[in-house]
C-alpha cells in the first residue's frame, strides 16, 4: 500500500472522484463543435476546474485526437507583467505554443503585435461604458483611434485595419499549424482567470474576444461567472445593468460548463487516502461513516480535502501514541472535520470537554433538544440545522462498533485528542474555561456530571434534604422555587413548564429530552418532583440563598 506524503495543490490528472463521462463529454465537444468556441469551466476555488482541463488534454492526447494543445496560466504570468502587458502576455504565449518561431507568418504577427503595442494591452482599461458596446461590434473607426491616442499611439495610419490585420495573421498562424502538425484545431487553455482581479479578468476577456476569436480555435477558460460579474461592475459602475451583464458574458462565452462537485464520488477517494494516511484497512461501514462527516462539514471541494488530509497526517505524526488504533484514527478525522467547518462549537468543546458527557453529545444531534442545549452551554453563531446534520455522522465515529450508542471509552478518547488537534485550528483557541462545580456533603456537583452528579440533579439533593427539615409540601416547594428561578428555555416555556415541575406532568416520550438523566426525581409528602435541564451557577446560587445552604456547600469557580 502507498504511503501518503501529503498533497501538493498541483492539479491532477487522474479521474479520483467518478467524473469520466464529463471528461469524456468534453473531450467529444471540443472536436465536434464548430469553431470560433469559448467554452468556461465555472466553478468555485478548489473545485478542480484546473484538473479538468488537465484531464482533458492527457484523454485528447491519450485518444490521439488531431488537435494541438496551448495553455495559459493567467496567475502565474500575471505576477511578472504589469497589468499593461497581460494581455500581450497572453498573445504571444499562444503565437509561441503554435510552433511556428522563425516563420514568416509568426514574424508577421508579432510585428503587428509590437506596432499595436500598449494600445492593445490597454484596451480593456482605456474603454469607457461603451466598452461593452465594443465587444460586442458596435464601436466605430473614430472611437478606437480615440481609445489609443491616449496611449500615445495615433501614429497608426489605420488603427482598425491594423487591428484586422493582426487578427487575420493571427488566424494565419492557426492555420498553418493545424497543416503542419497535421490537425484539426487548436485548443487554448487559459487557467485561473478567476484568481485575478476581476477588473483584469474582465479586460483580458475582452482582448480575447477581440483579436483571438478565429476559426479553427476553440478556448477553454477556468473561471467564475460572479468573478465577470464583479468586473464588469467595477469597470462600467454599479448601474451596469445586469442583462448587460449577462450579454457581455454570453457574447465571450458560448458554453458554459459547470462543475460537477455535486457528483463527485468521494467514497473511493477517501477510502483510499485514509487508507494511505492512517495504515491499515478502511471498513466500508467505516469509510461511510467518514464520508458522511466530510459530506456534513466541508463538503466535497477537492482541495479542501486535501487540507483535511494534510492536517490529518501532520496530526498523526504530532500526537504519535495517542493514535495507535484504527478507531482513534477515525474520531481524529472527524474532530478535524468539526474544526474545519463548526470552529465555534468545535473551540467550545475543546474548552469544556473534560465535563461533556454523551448526553451532551447526543443533544447536539436532536432536533428537539439542541436550541435548548447550545442556549444553557452559551453557544452563538452556529447554524443549528447543519450542526444537527453533521452531529449525526459525528456521533456514528463515537459510537461501540456494531451499535448506535456513544461508547464511553470513545469519549475519552476524544479528550485526549482535542487537546492536540488545535494545532491546526485556523484561529486561537483559548485556554479551556473552568466551570462552576459545588461540594455538598462529600459529593462533587457540577455541569453535565455523570452518575447523578450534575447540577439538576444536585439541585433535587438540596431540596430533598430541606424537605426533611421543614413542613412545605411539593407545591408549595414549586411555588417557591418556580417564582425565584424562572424557566429561560424557548422549548420548556413552549410547553409551560417552569424550572421544577411535578414527575407526574412530564410525558414519558419526553423524559430524555428535558432531564439531564431520565427519572431522575425526589419525592416530597407522597409527590414526585422533577427538575429540568440547563442549571448552571446562576440557578444553583440562588436556590441556595432560598434555602439558606450558605455554610453546607462550597462553591468552586
Amino acid at each position: 500500500m502507498a504511503t501518503f506524503k501529503g498533497s501538493t495543490d498541483q492539479f491532477a490528472i487522474e479521474d479520483a472522484f467518478g467524473i469520466g463521462k464529463y471528461i469524456t463529454g468534453l473531450c467529444s465537444f471540443v472536436m465536434d463543435c464548430e469553431t470560433p468556441l469559448t467554452i468556461a469551466i465555472q466553478g468555485d476555488w478548489g473545485s478542480g476546474k484546473t484538473s479538468v482541463m488537465a484531464m482533458v488534454q492527457k484523454k485528447l492526447a491519450e485518444d490521439k485526437q488531431p488537435v494541438h494543445c496551448v495553455w495559459f496560466n493567467t496567475w502565474q504570468y500575471s505576477q511578472f507583467n504589469t497589468a499593461d502587458s497581460l494581455s500581450l502576455s497572453l498573445i504571444d504565449v499562444i503565437v509561441s505554443g503554435l510552433g511556428l518561431d522563425g516563420k514568416d507568418k509568426a514574424k508577421n504577427l508579432r510585428d503587428t503585435l509590437g506596432r499595436v503595442g500598449s494600445g492593445l494591452a490597454n484596451l480593456g482599461k482605456r474603454v469607457a461604458y461603451g466598452g461593452a458596446e465594443f465587444v460586442m461590434g458596435s464601436v466605430n473607426t473614430e472611437d478606437l483611434r480615440k481609445y489609443f491616442e491616449k496611449d500615445g499611439v495615433a501614429n497608426v495610419k489605420d488603427l482598425q485595419e491594423t487591428i484586422g490585420a493582426l487578427k487575420e495573421q493571427f488566424n494565419e498562424c492557426v492555420a498553418e499549424a493545424c497543416a503542419k502538425k497535421n490537425v484539426d484545431r487548436v485548443l487554448v487553455f487559459i487557467d485561473d482567470l478567476d484568481r485575478l482581479q476581476p477588473l483584469r479578468a474582465v479586460e483580458l476577456l475582452e482582448v480575447l474576444k477581440i483579436f483571438l476569436d478565429c476559426e479553427k480555435c476553440v478556448f477553454v477558460l477556468a473561471l467564475d461567472y460572479n468573478v465577470v460579474v464583479s468586473g464588469v461592475k467595477s469597470k462600467y459602475g454599479e448601474d451596469f445593468k445586469a442583462d448587460k451583464g449577462r450579454s457581455f458574458f454570453d457574447k465571450i462565452i458560448q458554453v458554459p460548463f459547470k462543475m460537477p462537485v455535486a457528483q463527485y464520488d468521494i467514497s473511493s477517494f477517501v477510502k483510499k487516502t485514509f487508507e494511505a494516511v492512517a495504515g491499515g484497512v478502511c471498513e466500508e461501514t467505516d469509510a461511510k461513516n467518514l464520508v458522511a462527516v466530510i459530506n456534513k462539514s466541508i463538503g466535497s471541494n477537492p482541495r479542501s480535502m486535501k487540507w483535511l488530509f494534510n492536517s490529518f497526517l501532520l496530526l498523526l505524526k504530532v500526537v504519535g501514541d495517542d493514535v495507535q488504533d484504527d478507531n482513534s484514527k477515525k474520531i481524529l478525522f472527524a474532530v478535524l472535520c468539526m474544526q474545519q467547518h463548526f470552529e465555534v462549537l468545535y473551540n467550545h468543546i475543546v474548552m469544556s470537554i473534560e465535563e461533556l458527557n454523551v448526553e451532551f453529545f447526543e443533544g447536539l444531534a436532536s432536533e428537539g433538544d439542541i436550541e435548548a442545549l447550545l442556549d444553557s452551554e452559551n453557544i452563538s453563531g452556529v447554524d443549528t440545522d447543519a450542526v444537527v446534520e453533521f452531529m449525526k455522522s459525528f456521533n456514528k465515529v463515537l459510537c461501540a462498533a456494531g451499535t448506535q450508542t456513544i461508547d464511553e471509552r470513545n469519549l475519552d478518547i476524544l479528550r485526549v485528542l482535542l487537546k492536540s488537534s488545535s494545532i491546526t485550528s485556523t484561529r486561537t483557541t483559548d485556554a479551556p474555561k473552568k466551570r462552576a462545580s459545588y461540594s455538598y456533603k462529600g459529593e462533587v456537583y457540577k455541569a453535565r456530571g455523570g452518575n447523578k452528579k450534575n447540577l439538576g440533579y444536585f439541585a433535587l439533593r438540596l431540596l430533598q434534604d430541606y424537605a426533611q427539615e421543614t413542613d412545605k409540601t411539593a407545591d408549595e416547594f414549586m411555588e417557591l422555587i418556580n417564582a425565584s428561578i424562572p424557566c429561560h428555555y424557548s422549548d420548556m416555556k413552549k410547553e409551560g413548564w417552569r424550572q421544577i415541575e411535578p414527575y407526574a406532568k412530564i410525558p414519558k416520550h419526553l423524559m430524555e429530552w428535558y432531564f439531564t438523566e431520565s427519572g431522575e426525581s425526589i419525592t416530597i409528602k407522597g409527590e414526585g418532583i422533577v427538575a429540568l435541564r440547563g442549571w448552571g451557577a446562576w440557578e444553583i446560587g440562588v436556590l441556595i440563598d432560598i434555602l439558606g445552604f450558605e455554610d453546607k456547600v462550597t462553591a468552586h469557580v
